[in-house]
């Protein structure tokens, strides 16, 4: 009988957690700590002399060092969609921690996180974002949220691209995006700029929020990207927020219904010419 597309998930998953015995995952997060104490160190000249592209280099250096340390091989496909000419929103799905540094590992383009305000209160790591230009966005004050979020449309437009994960937290083992903020959209209607997005599968597997280990296993794998056509601000110039919201979740749910066909032909051995793989 034929295997299907979810048994073959399955045995992904039974896969990987094979590889995930407790002193790997602790060699594997031990490797990581001092690869980001490492770079931590190296980028400290770049957040005094606030070079916030120096501090981006590294931090490019760092997520690529930490996916190629762990042992997980990336496939890449349709990097030639990527817009070029200008500063995008890049939205991306959220399955796990793990989603950070495969983002590094393809992005060819400068960008940006936006992170929450409070964060960069915390030491070393605050300036650290301040420095590398990350955008502080408040929450819990609907006022104030507000104010941040046209503070950085402002920036977006100006020039500075962002990643955002729409859905604001990490979702579940079976890989389903969850609903939807509001405040991307928003974001994006009031920046008006290239909307960038990108499907990530595989990541769930790889660091999975639900663990029910004292240490967090980390189980190396093969995690799936595709870079989607981007949206000119033409295309949703006349579109509301939700009606954006939408239509990008349209989009990208079909697009990770194409990357878990690429996973079970990458299973059965129909690789795919096209892609590119960084491990």
């Amino acid at each position: 009988m034929t295997k299907t597309i979810t048994s073959l998930q399955k045995e992904l998953t039974i896969h990987q957690r094979r590889k995930a015995g407790l002193f790997r995952s602790m060699f594997l997060w031990v490797g990581m700590v001092l690869a980001t104490l490492f770079y931590g160190t190296i980028v400290v000249p770049s957040i005094i002399r606030k070079k916030p592209d120096g501090v981006h280099r590294w931090a490019i250096q760092w997520g690529r060092v930490l996916a190629r340390f762990s042992g997980t091989r990336i496939h890449v496909r349709h990097t030639e969609r990527m817009h070029q000419a200008g500063p995008v929103i890049l939205l991306s799905n959220h399955q796990s921690l793990f989603d950070i540094p495969v983002l590094y590992a393809f992005l060819d383009i400068p960008f940006r996180w936006m992170a929450k305000s409070v964060l960069f209160k915390i030491p070393v790591i605050g300036p650290a974002m301040a420095a590398a230009d990350y955008i502080p966005v408040e929450r819990g004050d609907s006022k104030k949220a507000l104010k941040s979020m046209f503070d950085a449309a402002e920036q977006i437009h100006s020039g500075k691209s962002v990643i955002i994960f729409p859905e604001g937290t990490r979702g579940g083992i079976d890989g389903k995006m969850l609903p939807f903020k509001k405040g991307a959209f928003i974001l994006a209607k009031k920046a008006a700029v290239t909307i960038q997005p990108v499907v990530l599968w595989g990541n769930q597997y790889v660091l999975p929020r639900e663990d029910q280990y004292f240490v967090q296993r980390f189980y190396s794998g093969d995690v799936f990207v595709e870079i989607l056509d981007p949206i000119p601000p033409e295309r949703y110039a006349d579109l509301k927020a939700d009606q954006l919201s939408d239509l990008l979740r349209q989009v990208m749910e079909e697009g990770l219904e194409r990357l878990k066909k690429w996973e079970f032909e990458e299973l059965s051995g129909k690789e795919d010419k096209t892609a590119e793989v960084r491990d």
